[in-house]
């Protein structure tokens, strides 16, 4: 069994103030790590996307190699977060689901008719357990495809959309 130690010299976990994001003028994502160097075309993956969304951040070079652990967006210089927060978001397209107008079921697959901050939406959902409820009223959808819509705060919903979700699940 690894012992402590060995195992945060193999993660590289980094903090805020070791890094700095930014967009070259070709656009490519770029990070300056203290102690590794600078990296072009880097990408941030997300290990905990649902629980813990700006936590444990996973920095891969262009050949897929981890090169670090971002333990936390929170510390970094406003120009550094937003620079990720941008590359993140390009990498996980979650619509957050403003309204929902009609949900219809068959053979046990439901259909939702949405309206999200990208837009109208129409998807299907497989089962109940695709649907699944956070702490801070939050809620996360899972489509048939895999995609992921976001409800930050259910209670904000108006009442149809509230009662809809509450019968869906």
């Amino acid at each position: 069994m690894a012992r402590k130690s060995d195992l945060k010299a193999t993660l590289k976990l980094v903090k805020p103030k070791q890094v700095k994001f930014w967009h070259d003028e070709q656009g490519r994502f770029c990070a300056r790590i203290e102690g590794e160097g600078e990296f072009v075309n880097v990408k941030p993956i997300r290990n905990f996307p649902i629980q813990a969304r700006d936590r444990l951040i996973s920095l891969l070079d262009e050949n897929d190699n981890e090169i670090a652990i971002l333990t936390t967006v929170h510390g970094l210089d406003p120009q550094s977060r937003e620079a990720l927060e941008e590359e993140l978001t390009k990498r996980y397209f979650v619509p957050v689901i403003q309204a929902i107008h009609h949900i219809e079921g068959r053979f046990g697959i439901t259909r939702w008719f949405v309206t999200t901050d990208k837009g109208e939406r129409v998807f299907d959902v497989r089962e109940r357990s695709d649907v699944r409820y956070y702490p801070g009223r939050r809620v996360v959808i899972r489509d048939a495809d895999g995609n992921l819509y976001e409800i930050p705060d259910y209670a904000q919903l108006d009442p149809y959309s509230r009662a809809l979700l509450e019968e869906a699940t």
